[in-house]
């Protein structure tokens, strides 16, 4: 009898050992497929957050190598509905690097990719935007640093946006409903070119930038002289032994510069770019599609009309206009120039038959300043990389030269208004009136 006892009693705690063996183990599987689970879950929440940061602008993935680039995840969406305070950081439009630009608000609802190594100084899209390399220069919300009386204080060289779609990013030949022609041609109601044809061509290379970015910056003044280069002090004439400013160097974008003056192509080519090559921007001498776009948006965004592009009176700094100024000028006198003289503060009224005239520092009149952008019209013609076929060798064969764009202090501002296409001057041509402007690249 006892022993039959022992034995169910054996038998049940067997069968009890199984039991809390076989619960033990359902209960391992169950904290396992949880941690399964759980951690599928955190995964999936990954992946969404990172397809959402990306599409945001707010990280960058490179070269399969993971996700790159700064998690600020307090920044803003900068929207008409919901406008961010001017000069605030934002996040970043759909496909922007922000390893190499930085997504400003500059009210509005609106937002500018402002380059590493630069700052946002003012301004919107109706009056220009201004940037610095310069820290001190960066807006404070207190001083209106984009006026003309504040440009000599700002530090730094400063470019404009110029903003524009793939659809507007065209060269232009008709101004003011006159076909851009060159002169010596019988056909056509106008002459807004010299010498032979310009390349009407739009080039791809330039179009990832406007694609992404949807705009380029542009020097705000002409290039002006390196801080390695002494200004002449005795009357500079205009042989090929006396070029002095016809050499290599790294240009100014700033007020109160003398304007880089008697340069050619080759060397305005070589200086632009090599103003900037950092991580973020590079830099390189205006095209073609360039100049054409920025007339467009200064027509589309100030008074300015397109019969101002064609007859520059009102905004040029040529042989026969009335300027005031604050600045210093170098007079011309029969094809020499004088030194430039001190600081002035008068009405300039120039008109000479031999084509005399006076060449402004950079900035020197507010008259000349559009969409915050200095001397368009005017004051120097500038180099640009856009190709003519004007000239035949010997073989009668086409020699390909650059354009000039602009007009000069020595032309007339109706013969050679901002629009002009000047294409009968060599690359290696210099004279009193040649100069350059540089634009940005982002990278």
């Amino acid at each position: 009898m006892n022993n039959n006892l022992k034995i169910k009693n054996r038998k049940a705690i067997f069968w009890l050992v199984i039991l809390v063996a076989f619960l033990i183990m359902l209960l391992i599987s169950i904290i396992i497929n949880k941690d399964i689970i759980i951690n599928k879950i955190i995964e999936t929440a990954k992946k969404e957050a990172k397809k959402t940061l990306l599409s945001s602008g707010i990280v960058v993935e490179k070269n399969n190598e993971g996700v790159t680039g700064q998690s600020e995840m307090h920044l803003s969406e900068n929207t008409i509905l919901n406008p961010q305070p001017v000069g605030t950081k934002v996040v970043a439009k759909e496909n922007w690097n922000i390893e190499t630009v930085t997504a400003i608000s500059i009210g509005n609802g609106e937002t500018i990719p402002v380059p590493k190594g630069f700052y946002y100084v003012g301004g919107d899209l109706n009056t220009g935007v201004i940037i610095s390399d310069e820290e001190t220069d960066k807006y404070d919300g207190q001083t209106d640093k984009t006026t003309w009386e504040y440009s000599t204080n700002l530090k730094g060289n400063q470019f404009v946006w110029i903003p524009g779609t793939v659809e507007e990013y065209v060269k232009s030949e008709i101004w003011n409903g006159i076909t851009q022609r060159p002169s010596g041609t019988t056909s056509g109601t106008g002459i807004l070119s010299s010498g032979g044809a310009w390349d009407k061509t739009t080039y791809s290379s330039e179009l990832p930038q406007i694609r992404k970015y949807g705009g380029f910056y542009v020097a705000r003044y002409e290039a002006g002289l390196a801080k390695t280069i002494t200004e002449f002090t005795s009357t500079q004439k205009n042989t090929g032994a006396n070029q002095v400013y016809n050499v290599e160097g790294i240009p100014q974008s700033k007020a109160g510069i003398i304007p880089w003056m008697f340069i050619d192509w080759i060397h305005s080519h070589i200086n632009a770019k090599s103003m900037y090559n950092t991580s973020s921007v590079s830099s390189g001498l205006i095209t073609g599609t360039q100049w054409d776009v920025m007339l467009k948006q200064i027509v589309k965004r100030t008074e300015l009309t397109e019969e101002d592009l064609i007859n520059s009176e009102k905004w040029g700094n040529y042989r026969d206009t009335n300027i005031t100024y604050i600045g210093r000028k170098l007079t011309s006198t029969g094809y020499s120039l004088l030194s430039f003289g001190g600081q002035t503060n008068s009405t300039k009224t120039i008109y000479s038959s031999d084509g005399d005239g006076d060449l402004l520092t950079t900035g020197a009149s507010n008259q000349t300043e559009t969409y915050h952008i200095f001397d368009i019209a005017g004051n120097l013609w500038e180099h640009t990389e856009e190709i003519s076929l004007w000239h035949k060798d010997a073989n009668q064969d086409n020699i390909q030269r650059h354009t000039m764009r602009g007009g000069s202090f020595l032309h007339n501002y109706g013969m050679y208004p901002a629009c002009y296409r000047l294409v009968d001057t060599g690359d290696s041509y210099t004279y009193s009136y040649t100069g350059f402007r540089v634009v940005l690249y982002i990278k």
